[in-house]
């Protein structure tokens, strides 16, 4: 699987579940700056285990990143890994 490509449908399923603005989704931006709360992520995570077949949970990892970048890179990678 192509990161950059995973990582793009996140941001798209963040823009739709999230209801987000695309613009505001930025490297630096933070969870708590787009005004997600907690069942927005759930949301967002239903979605991406939904749309990529894995099940991806809210672990340290996960809720500690610091930005938006973090997090994404993150999700990426667990689902890099599990659908490998």
């Amino acid at each position: 699987m192509d990161r950059d490509r995973v990582a793009e449908q996140i941001v798209d399923i963040i823009v739709q579940e999230g209801k987000v603005d695309r613009a505001q989704i930025t490297p630096d931006a933070t969870i708590e700056g787009l005004k997600l709360k907690s069942i927005d992520l759930v949301m967002i995570l239903m979605a991406l285990e939904q749309k990529f077949g894995v099940y991806i949970p809210i672990d340290g990892d996960l809720a500690d990143a610091k930005n938006l970048n973090g997090f994404i890179d993150l999700l990426a990678s667990r689902i890099i890994t599990k659908r490998a």
